[in-house]
C-alpha cells in the first residue's frame, strides 16, 4: 500500500529530472545538491528506486570482472610501429605568418548527464578489450609534464587515499591508479600510495591497476622492492602470475628467494607454480 501511494506521489517530469542522476549517484560522483535532490526524491519513486538497484548491481558486476594484462612489450611495440609511420610521412612546412592553433581540451569525463550514461554504455561494450586498448593507446608522458604544478601529484596522492579510506567502487579506484602514470613523477608521494594500494586494496583489479601504474613509474627506487615484498602477501593467481612478469621484465634478482618458495608452495594454483619457476630461470 505504501509502495503503490509513494510511486504515485512522483511525478513524470520529477522523474525524468532525477534518472540522469542515478549512475552518479550510485557512484557517489553528485555534487551535495545533487545527492540531496535524488534523496529527496526517491522515498516517493518506486521506478527510480529499482533503477538505482539496477545499476549499483550492473556496477558490481562490472567491479568483478578480471581485466586482462597485456604483455608489457605491447605498447612499446605499437609506439615504435607508430614512429616509424610519422618518420613516413611527409612534413608539412608552416609559414611564417601561420599561429599555432589554440588547444582545447575537453573534460570527457565532465559529471554531465550525458557523460554519466556514455561511461556506464561504454563499460558494458568494452568490457573485455578497454583494458588492452587503454595500455596501448596511453600517451607516453610529455614534457607539459613537467611543467604542471607541483601539487597536482599531492592532490592525486589525497584523492588515492581517500578512494581506499572511504567508500568508493571499485571502477572510481582503478580509474584513479590508471591516472597516476600520466602525473605522477617517480619520488612523488603518490607512488606510496599506489605502493599501498598494491598491498591492501580488497579488490584484485584494483590492485592489477596499481602493478601496472607502478611498473610505468619503475623509475622510483620505491618500486622495485614494493613489488618483491607484495609478491607474496598477494593470494588472487591473476595478480601473482602479473607480479612475475613485472619483476621479470625488471631483471629484478631480488625476487629470485620469493619465486623460489612461491614454485614450491601447495597452495598456489599449478599456473601460478610454473610461472614462478619460468620466471626464476630468467632471472638467475
Amino acid at each position: 500500500m505504501n509502495e503503490s501511494f509513494n510511486h504515485q506521489a512522483s511525478t513524470p517530469a520529477d522523474c525524468e529530472a532525477i534518472a540522469p542522476l542515478l549512475a552518479g549517484y550510485a557512484e557517489k560522483e553528485l555534487s551535495a545538491v545533487e545527492t540531496a535532490q535524488v534523496e529527496a526524491h526517491l522515498p516517493a519513486c518506486l521506478a527510480c528506486r529499482t533503477q538505482l538497484k539496477q545499476l549499483r548491481e550492473l556496477l558490481a558486476c562490472i567491479d568483478d570482472q578480471v581485466f586482462p594484462m597485456p604483455p608489457l612489450a605491447l605498447r612499446d611495440n605499437f609506439l615504435a610501429q607508430l614512429a616509424e609511420e610519422k618518420m613516413a610521412l611527409p612534413k608539412a612546412t608552416a609559414t611564417p605568418s601561420e599561429a599555432p592553433a589554440e588547444a582545447k581540451v575537453v573534460a570527457f569525463w565532465a559529471p554531465t548527464p550525458t557523460a554519466r550514461w556514455l561511461r556506464i554504455a561504454a563499460s558494458i561494450a568494452l568490457l573485455a578489450v578497454g583494458a588492452l586498448f587503454g595500455l596501448i593507446l596511453r600517451p607516453a608522458t610529455s614534457l607539459d609534464v613537467a611543467s604542471q604544478q607541483p601539487a597536482a601529484s599531492e592532490t592525486l596522492a589525497a584523492h588515492l587515499t581517500a578512494a581506499t579510506s572511504q567508500p568508493a567502487t571499485a571502477s572510481r579506484r582503478i580509474s584513479l591508479v590508471a591516472e597516476a602514470p600520466a602525473t605522477v613523477q617517480p619520488g612523488d608521494p603518490a607512488v606510496q600510495v599506489l605502493i599501498n594500494t598494491l598491498n591492501a586494496d580488497p579488490n584484485p583489479n584494483v590492485r592489477l591497476a596499481a602493478c601496472e601504474a607502478l611498473f610505468r613509474l619503475r623509475a622510483d627506487p620505491r618500486v622495485g622492492p614494493a613489488l618483491v615484498q607484495a609478491l607474496p602477501n598477494q593470494n588472487d593467481p591473476n595478480v601473482q602470475i602479473t607480479l612475475i612478469e613485472l619483476l621479470v621484465a625488471l631483471r629484478d634478482k631480488r625476487a629470485v628467494p620469493t619465486l623460489e618458495r612461491l614454485s614450491r608452495q601447495p597452495e598456489a594454483l599449478p599456473a601460478v607454480r610454473q610461472q614462478a619457476a619460468n620466471g626464476l630461470g630468467l632471472l638467475i
